[in-house]
């Protein structure tokens, strides 16, 4: 063969080879049969069948201390009572409302669940209480009914102070009200001179010191007849209070093992300053210096009455202080979170929950998943709060009176700035503890000695609770 043939047939292969290359390539060309049918590139999403649960015609018993019904007439209860008549007919059943005493709470939830009918499907607790029913086998574990993993409706603080060894026994959706706060007087700091303490918030300068200053200033004898009649502080379990804004806590719960710490240091610090301020500083208001009339107790919230009556500065105590504020106080007034203790660790706002409420189902409930089901589609969030997710503010702008409140609540929720009481919550120790609180006021005891006092019979009030 000639080189001139070879070089002919070289460059064929060459052109052929190259066409080959790009008709492989080329996106737009089938590399099958024309008329195979592929299916579609990928599958077609699909939505699960909602559920239908006929319940037969049940009524579904919800109990509190108050009121559960939906109030017709309001935007949020004219919802709740359209979404109610909706469920009732889709999934056959009636929802009844039981109001149970506070004071009977607790014995109404045992003494039913033990008789094998429970008095409601639905039952109010405290955080106080939960752990007696717990160990009483009277409560639901609810971790196998309900999916808490939605944070955004279940409230993960309600699941977390409810669990105990792995099961969750609480339930709430939404944000948390708020407990333990702190309330100043604006009149007051306006007419000292000195400027409200929301700036002093995040650069975290809102302390156990700068209370105590602000206090002095704030303390007078204001008609110059000798007598201090406006102290700069006020509060009511304001020691205990102190204790977790200071890193301790009153009592801890681990393993089935319930301990009282008072001897910790940061716990002995904190009652210590707040015998100071009470005693050596004399900045807190006293109700032991207070005239009552003669054969009448010491109310027991005198102190604040006295903050809605404009004689102090800044007061110390449960938040739904505000529904009586927010009608009776002539002056004006801000909230703040209680200030940071000088031993805490990690130096954050830490806000006292006790007494905080939630849902449970009582053991002994017939077909508690049947329960769980419509307690589930009852609490799913609005489409409208879905679409404003500030709708929370609205129940606390009735009651506040600035912006800067509305967003001190904001923070809170933001920073989790909130510690549970745990344990020492419940009766057997909070009580016993308020004549210690009253030891402490006066100033005839040193701390050691109240610590020394209480120990014990504190410790065994636990005990008792745990195994009684």
């Amino acid at each position: 063969m000639s080189k001139g043939l070879k070089k002919i047939l070289t460059l064929m292969m060459v052109v052929v080879m190259a066409l080959a290359l790009a008709a492989g390539c080329n996106p737009s060309e089938p590399t099958g049969d024309p008329t195979d049918d592929p299916g579609p590139a990928t599958d077609a999403p699909t939505t699960e069948p909602e559920e239908v649960r006929d319940l037969a015609d049940r009524t579904i018993k919800v109990a509190a201390w108050w009121d559960m019904e939906p109030e017709e007439g309001t935007p949020g209860g004219d919802r709740q009572l359209a979404r109610r008549e909706e469920m009732q007919a889709k999934y056959n059943f009636t929802f009844e409302y039981v109001i149970d005493e506070w004071e009977m709470v607790n014995e109404t939830y045992s003494s039913s669940v033990l008789s094998g009918t429970p008095f409601a499907d639905i039952a109010t607790l405290e955080d106080n209480w939960l752990l007696q029913h717990v160990k009483l086998n009277e409560v639901s574990p609810l971790e196998n009914l309900i999916d808490f993993s939605d944070e955004s409706k279940w409230d993960p603080m309600t699941r977390d102070m409810t669990t105990y060894d792995g099961h969750v026994y609480g339930m709430a959706t939404g944000k948390w009200w708020p407990r333990a706060m702190f309330f100043f007087n604006k009149r007051i700091f306006d007419d000292a001179g000195i400027p409200y303490p929301y700036e002093l918030l995040d650069s975290k300068e809102w302390t156990f010191d700068k209370v105590k200053e602000i206090a002095i200033e704030l303390t007078k004898d204001t008609t110059g007849d000798g007598t201090i009649d406006q102290w700069g502080l006020a509060g009511i379990d304001m020691d205990v209070s102190m204790v977790y804004s200071n890193g301790g806590e009153m009592a801890t719960y681990t393993d089935g093992v319930a301990t009282i710490n008072l001897r910790e240091s940061n716990v002995q610090n904190a009652l210590q300053t707040f015998w100071d301020w009470c005693n050596v500083d004399q900045i807190v208001f006293n109700k032991f210096d207070f005239p009552v009339p003669e054969g009448e107790d010491i109310p027991w919230d005198l102190a604040k009455r006295q903050f809605n009556d404009g004689n102090i500065g800044m007061f110390w105590y449960q938040y739904w202080s505000v529904d009586q504020f927010s009608e009776e106080m002539a002056d004006d007034y801000g909230i703040i979170l209680p200030p940071i203790g000088p031993d805490d660790p990690d130096q954050s706002y830490k806000a006292v929950v006790s007494g905080h409420n939630f849902q449970t189902i009582p053991n002994n409930v017939t077909n508690p998943e049947d329960i769980a089901f419509i307690w589930d589609k009852w609490t799913e969030p609005f489409e409208e709060d879905l679409e404003n997710p500030d709708s929370w503010k609205e129940a606390h702008e009735e009651k506040l009176r600035d912006d800067e409140s509305i967003d001190i609540l904001e923070y809170m929720y933001e920073e989790n700035a909130y510690v549970p009481i745990g344990i020492f919550g419940i009766k057997n120790t909070v009580e016993p503890w308020w004549a210690a609180q009253d030891d402490l006021l006066k100033g005839e005891k040193t701390v050691a000695q109240v610590i020394d006092e209480q120990f014990d019979a504190l410790q065994a009030g636990l005990d008792d609770y745990l195994t009684d």
